[in-house]
């Protein structure tokens, strides 16, 4: 774990597009900020003036819904929801694509984590902010926390999305790192035999074989990990042959996980699948709470082949 942080961080970034489901996220970010004793740094992000000028024509934008008009009505709202008197927080209104300005606020106030909610804004003409959760989990550079649940302190059972590589193990070490050692942990792990019909006489010890395989590298990987040796002996291995986003959204569903973490890029399809194109989908079947860490490099030369 010598590459992740042991102390949480000071800064926080909370998404908000202002919608009463986001209060979700809202009560979250506040949550660990009291919880850190860190800053929160507040954004929203509105439209461009080059995109109110495209969209206008078609429907009929008011002139106050200009941002030089909105931002001062947005940042006295969101400093009314936040005037409490044991928070530090900071509150920034931003315009034009949502994924790269929170990036850049994010970078620019050395924010450890970015907290952001999948919700839609009617109030605004900007597009839902969950629109936008694709792009940051393909693209930021920080953790993201992806929140669905209400708040009802911190968590307490966390469930990892385990393809093996070096890069999901960092992203449970960072999980561990924000938010302490759960109550309970869950290693979950999806395998795949390919070629098989449904009348393959040999499928059956084909799927056999191929989880004692998976569960030998699994029990391998935590051997590994390094874990203390109290959580070790409260963390559960699931191997499946199921697919990997159907294996995460049941078990999550069926023990009421408080926290999925999944890794950025690795070897297998599990991470390609949750953050590749269908990231969406995923954002929305796992009805829980999400962190998804990326590899910093893959994100670095992800991010040079785009500029």
């Amino acid at each position: 774990m010598s590459d992740v942080p042991v102390v949480p961080p000071s800064s926080v970034l909370l998404a908000t597009d202002l919608s009463a489901r986001g209060d979700r996220a809202f009560d979250r970010a506040v949550q660990l900020a009291r919880q850190w004793d860190a800053r929160l740094v507040v954004v929203t992000v509105l439209p461009s003036t080059q995109e109110l000028d495209f969209h206008d024509p078609i429907l009929g934008s008011p002139p106050w819904q200009r941002p030089a008009v909105l931002a001062p009505l947005v940042e006295r709202r969101l400093r009314r929801d936040l005037a409490v008197d044991d928070l530090d927080f900071e509150v920034q209104v931003e315009s034009g694509a949502v994924g790269p300005a929170l990036q850049r606020v994010a970078q620019s106030h050395a924010c450890g984590l970015i907290v952001a909610g999948v919700a839609r804004n009617a109030l605004f003409t900007q597009p839902s902010l969950g629109s936008s959760i694709g792009w940051l989990s393909r693209h930021a550079t920080l953790p993201l926390l992806v929140v669905h649940r209400r708040v009802h302190g911190p968590y307490r059972s966390l469930a990892w999305a385990s393809d093996l590589s070096p890069t999901s193990t960092r992203a449970l070490h960072e999980a561990l790192a924000l938010f302490g050692d759960p109550v309970t942990l869950a290693a979950l792990h999806a395998f795949h035999v390919p070629r098989l019909g449904q009348r393959d006489t040999h499928a059956a010890t084909a799927i056999a074989q191929a989880r004692t395989r998976a569960q030998d590298a699994l029990h391998a990987n935590l051997d590994a990990l390094g874990l203390p040796t109290a959580l070790r002996g409260r963390l559960e291995s699931v191997v499946s042959d199921a697919e990997p986003s159907r294996l995460v959204r049941d078990y999550v569903r069926d023990h009421d996980t408080d926290l999925v973490v999944v890794g950025g890029h690795g070897r297998s399809a599990l991470t390609g699948l949750l953050l590749g194109d269908v990231a969406g989908r995923i954002l929305g079947t796992v009805q829980t709470d999400t962190l998804f860490v990326r590899d910093r490099g893959e994100v670095a030369a992800t991010m040079r082949v785009a500029s």
